[in-house]
């Protein structure tokens, strides 16, 4: 074998030039995916999360000065109508335990992935964070499971998974639900 001399200064440039190279390809893809995720999921996909996310905010966005109409309102203004008639066929008993608690709530949610869907319907867990935990729980932080549908006036809110139903999905999914960002 013969030998290949090699100069400091060459294996410097060659050191400098492999480090740039590297960074600029991170550069490119947080340039092209900002959020550091793979952006697999479909246009259809966020309007989904974000009208479940948009929902649960208003939701567990709990003022007891405000009141309960307001309330209602946001939440009812991100559903689907059998997703409000739902939210205020129990809003009374709990806006008595809020109002009892002088309650004032806001939320952070965030879409964790899409377990189950269809050409009219989506289910989501979404991670729930709580700037306090709600009357009757010591909960401020979990996650919500619910299923959106596609309206005229684009995805809604419709409601939140009973725990069987929860069950069930996970169970059929297994191995194939879609993180958020496409990643498996």
């Amino acid at each position: 074998m013969k030998e290949i001399p090699i100069s400091k200064r060459n294996l410097l440039v060659g050191l400098i030039l492999a480090v740039v190279l590297a960074l600029g390809i991170l550069a490119i893809q947080l340039f092209i995916h900002p959020d550091g995720q793979d952006s697999k999921t479909s246009p259809d996909d966020n309007l989904a999360s974000n009208s479940a996310v948009t929902a649960l905010e208003a939701f567990f966005h709990v003022d007891y000065q405000e009141g309960q109409d307001a309330w209602l309102n946001r939440i009812c203004a991100a559903s689907t109508s059998s997703g409000c008639q739902f939210i205020s066929a129990g809003a009374s008993q709990m806006w008595k335990k809020y109002g009892d608690e002088k309650t004032i709530v806001t939320a952070k949610v965030t879409p964790e992935m899409k377990l189950a869907e269809t050409a009219t319907e989506q289910v989501w867990k979404l991670s729930v964070s709580l700037s306090a935990a709600l009357p009757g729980s010591n909960k401020t932080q979990d996650a919500a499971y619910v299923a959106v549908s596609k309206t005229d006036k684009g995805w809604k809110f419709d409601r939140f998974l009973l725990e069987p139903e929860v069950k069930v999905i996970l169970a059929r999914q297994a191995g194939t639900a879609t993180p958020v960002g496409g990643q498996k």
